[in-house]
């Protein structure tokens, strides 16, 4: 159990000007460090202790006569004058917790901690300002942790500080990660929502269904950096892969050699043409249909000249939701229906001819307005108007109605064309 009055001389040495490397070294254990952090830096409270509301109620007096009295700045060492006749009691900081949720007084409490102890007390309930900086906190402890300042400093929170005690290499030594060895951030990706292919041309990396992992020196982490196992592919390599989570079988998507971690995605995955993968510029509609498959997760488009820079953007990811549109279905005689798309509030305007009724658009509900759920494949424009030149037909959506359907203008912007 955390003691509060070891906390409290760590607070008041510091107070008193003494190093935070020399202070914070002395707590060894992750409970008391994250105490200590709680003390200082998290504005909150499952209670809110007041120590002018219990003097108030002690002496039947007014809050705001009693605010008054007390000086404006550092009002937590007047209070603490209070306990100065008092001794310590060598409570745990459950027991403190405990003591501030019930106490009725000012003088229940004060009478039970000495003026060392009651300066941390009171200057963690008036929420007043840190003895010390969050920045000069984390600082000490990469000191403390031998740790790079900036990979403790980029994010000063509790699970800097938990993997700071239990796996300091789960921290993302981003600028230096090569150095150290450590684990990079990974990179992120930018959502792509157009229908039509980008400009350049990218290379499609498809990504399984699965959970995204890291496979680096030897340990499985998750995107956060935690460890999840151990793995027996080479430590010359990070890989990224995607775990099957029935199998257990990993999918490699990318990997990146550790001393040369500037080759491009072309030359670290496949080679330098990156032979092997589907292109925007010649496979655009291989791909969309692929992203409807419901083995795949998502499909990456990666430029074939782009280098791993941790915590940078990728590339774009494409979900099956991107290529998704609702539109009006209009059945025809002869068993033919056509597609249309929202003009205003209730005017249809068709975007494909006329096609044989597939199963999926059966209407046997006899809906008055029959909503489709497309995936637009190839979009296009056709006699100076928007056109559908390939699509699925995901299934009929009885739940949807007209206020529901694509706008036009909608589908016309995300289909790039002009």
């Amino acid at each position: 159990m955390t003691k509060f009055a070891l906390l409290a001389d760590i607070h008041e040495q510091l107070r008193l000007g003494e190093s935070p490397v020399k202070q914070l070294a002395r707590l060894e254990k992750l409970e008391d460090m994250m105490a200590l952090h709680r003390l200082f830096y998290i504005d909150h409270m499952p209670y809110r202790t007041d120590p002018f509301k219990l003097i108030a109620y002690e002496a039947t007096s007014f809050y705001d006569v009693v605010k008054d009295m007390l000086p404006e700045e550092e009002a937590w060492m007047t209070l603490a004058s209070e306990s100065a006749n008092s001794g310590s009691r060598d409570f745990d900081l459950a027991y403190v917790e405990a003591l501030l949720q019930s106490a009725t007084t000012f003088t229940e409490v004060a009478h039970k901690f000495n003026e060392k102890e009651a300066r941390l007390l009171w200057r963690w309930c008036l929420r007043d300002k840190p003895v010390i900086t969050k920045r000069a906190f984390f600082g000490a402890l990469a000191r403390i942790h031998a740790v790079p300042h900036d990979v403790v400093t980029r994010n000063m929170t509790s699970p800097t500080i938990v993997k700071l005690f239990r796996d300091k290499q789960s921290l993302s030594a981003n600028k230096r990660w090569t150095e150290y060895d450590w684990f990079p951030s990974p990179m992120r990706w930018k959502a792509y929502t157009s229908l039509a292919p980008p400009e350049e041309n990218h290379l499609a990396v498809v990504v399984p269904k699965g959970d995204i992992v890291y496979l680096h020196n030897h340990v499985v982490r998750n995107r956060m950096g935690l460890k999840i196992g151990r793995h027996g592919y080479s430590a010359n390599y990070l890989y990224e892969a995607v775990r099957c989570p029935d199998s257990g079988v990993e999918t490699i998507i990318d990997r990146v050699k550790i001393r040369s971690p500037l080759e491009t995605f072309a030359t670290r995955v496949e080679g330098e043409h990156g032979s092997g993968f589907m292109s925007t510029d010649s496979n655009w509609d291989d791909i969309v249909r692929e992203l409807q498959s419901p083995d795949v997760s998502c499909i990456r488009l990666i430029k074939p000249s782009q280098e791993f820079k941790p915590d940078a953007i990728g590339g774009y990811v494409m979900h099956a939701d991107r290529t998704k549109v609702f539109l009006k279905v209009e059945y025809l005689t002869g068993g033919e229906y056509l597609l249309g798309a929202l003009d205003g509030i209730d005017d249809v305007l068709c975007v494909t001819d006329a096609h044989a009724l597939p199963d999926e658009l059966q209407n046997p509900l006899d809906i008055e307005c029959a909503v489709a759920e497309i995936a637009a494949v190839q979009v296009g424009i056709r006699n100076h108007s928007l056109y559908l030149y390939d699509w699925t037909v995901i299934k009929l959506r009885a739940d949807l109605g007209i206020k529901d359907v694509t706008q036009y203008v909608e589908l016309l912007a995300r289909s790039g064309v002009e």
